[in-house]
């Protein structure tokens, strides 16, 4: 662990961590390996498979820096796709673990792979992770939530699915495609702690208004009937 943490150091420094976003991304990274050490405790994995874990965590935005300095945003449809750049930069620094170099790779893909059991879970730990970071720290306002939801989008949340960046990028449908995150976690302490956080009733709370608070209750009753169906959890 001590030299992938060596590595991790050894490589963000050779970019200006002044630099607002820099900063940023170094902090989440610390933020999501929080989180992937919780989920992992739950899942009482051997200390190998911890550990593991932990370095997908550590590793999986290591495209983002060089992302953010070379092109000033995190967009990857604007630039390049990040996971797919940390793949490649875990490769050229011959860090040869697969299942880490997956799980950096297909972090941020809208599907993961059917690969062996193992590598599917190193690849949902960090997913779980990341997105359990994204959802506390982003899209906590927005200026209008006084819009009818698409139809199309409605019937992605009646589906269970993840709403797609197409949709649009207004503040509201960032609020949006965060909520349904809640489709894609994968473990109960997970989910979880997006509850203990009160994270789905805040986020729901940003988007309803008179004009579309049908909509939002019927989003709200699909999300808590999958979330008691898949977890077992009242919320």
């Amino acid at each position: 662990m001590d030299k992938e943490i060596k590595f991790f150091e050894d490589y963000v420094n050779k970019f200006d961590k002044s630099i607002d976003k820099v900063m940023y991304k170094y902090k989440h990274t610390y933020r999501v390996v929080g989180f992937a050490k919780e989920i992992a405790k739950s899942l009482d994995l051997d200390e190998k498979e911890y550990n593991r874990a932990v370095v997908c965590a550590l590793f999986h935005d290591l495209g983002r820096f060089e992302q953010v300095t070379n092109y000033n945003t995190y967009i990857d449809r604007i630039s390049f796709d990040h996971g797919d750049r940390g793949y490649e930069i875990l490769k050229e620094n011959n860090y040869n673990d697969e299942i880490v170099q997956k799980a950096v790779k297909y972090h941020n893909k809208k599907d993961v792979p059917v690969f062996d059991e193992l590598t599917n879970m190193h690849c949902n730990i960090v997913r779980d992770a990341d997105k359990i970071d994204i959802i506390i720290e982003t899209s906590n306002s927005v200026k209008n939530p006084n819009v009818r939801i698409d139809e199309h989008v409605i019937n992605n949340f009646k589906n269970h699915e993840l709403v797609a960046n197409e949709a649009g990028d207004t503040d509201f449908l960032y609020v949006i495609r965060e909520i349904a995150f809640f489709f894609d976690i994968n473990y109960k302490r997970s989910m979880e702690i997006l509850l203990e956080h009160d994270l789905l009733n805040k986020k729901l709370n940003l988007i309803r208004s008179d004009i579309n608070k049908d909509q939002v209750d019927l989003i709200e009753k699909e999300l808590k009937k999958y979330i008691k169906e898949r977890f077992d959890i009242e919320c």
